[in-house]
């Protein structure tokens, strides 16, 4: 083949975020957005990434930019899955990948995993064929120089499509929903730092750890109560638990002044239930 392409859809976390990272569960589901990635071969043995947000060379651990900020950390994740897939193969020549998106970077979708795993597909593509369990396994470790502590959730959900349950004991679980889940998704188009929120909350738990581990308890029967609501095609239960769900985020201390506006605003215009999805901090 002289070309692959593939691409990966954005995802939400309906319940469970933060405390995920410390052994709750986690329901998220993928939406319809997406990003796209055309890998090529090239034969000077350089990978070549350019992005909607960045743009670079990699030559070994030389980095050549060739636009925007932050480019080399931003692109490194994926230089280092797609020259893994180089490298497990065999294959001693270079890349050209192109990335195009329509997933808003840095607000709680999941574009760094999704990114990820479209970018290891389309390199599989290229040289063969993509498994896409090898493909999420790929992209998990990537991410992972991104967000160090990371689940693999986003990876996962990324790759399979759907909704999943997911918590570390309990690993990846499908979920098949009664009937259609409306969502309506806004963004506040301020960019937040997952890193910097993660350990603000890391910061609360250790500071009262009783507090913290009652809110835990709370989250988890929200997942919980949720799945039951989802089964059971129960959308005003649902609702309700977002509502709860939202007021537990901000006694973590996540929520933004914005993102409770746009909360206000769907509650008005009739929405059973609004909160915000990913770290939060200052988007959705």
């Amino acid at each position: 083949m002289t070309k692959g392409r593939a691409s990966a859809p954005a995802k939400i976390i309906l319940f469970g975020e933060h405390f995920v990272v410390y052994g709750n569960p986690a329901i998220l589901a993928t939406i319809d957005r997406r990003i796209t990635v055309t890998a090529k071969k090239a034969k000077d043995g350089k990978v070549k990434i350019k992005s909607d947000i960045a743009s670079g060379e990699f030559d070994g651990s030389t980095f050549r930019l060739i636009e925007g900020a932050n480019a080399r950390a931003t692109l490194e994740p994926l230089y280092f899955a797609a020259k893994h897939s180089l490298d497990a193969r065999k294959q001693k020549g270079g890349l050209e990948i192109e990335i195009k998106s329509d997933i808003p970077y840095g607000v709680g979708l999941g574009s760094s995993a999704a990114s990820l795993v479209a970018t290891i597909a389309a390199v599989e593509s290229l040289l063969g064929r993509a498994d896409k369990k090898k493909v999420c396994e790929s992209a998990i470790e990537a991410e992972k120089i991104i967000h160090k502590n990371s689940s693999g959730a986003d990876c996962y959900v990324s790759t399979f499509g759907g909704m999943i349950n997911y918590s570390k004991g309990g690993g990846y679980k499908k979920i098949e929903a009664k009937g259609k889940l409306f969502l309506v998704i806004g963004d506040t188009g301020i960019k937040h730092n997952t890193g910097e929120l993660v350990s603000s909350v890391r910061k609360l738990k250790e500071a009262n750890q009783m507090a913290f581990s009652g809110m835990m308890s709370q989250a988890k029967d929200m997942c919980a109560q949720a799945l039951t609501a989802i089964d059971n095609g129960n959308t005003d239960h649902l609702g309700m638990l977002m509502n709860e769900s939202q007021l537990l985020l901000e006694r973590l201390g996540v929520s933004h002044e914005k993102a409770d506006e746009l909360i206000e605003v769907a509650k008005s215009a009739g929405a059973v239930g609004a909160k915000i999805t990913g770290a939060g901090g200052a988007a959705r």
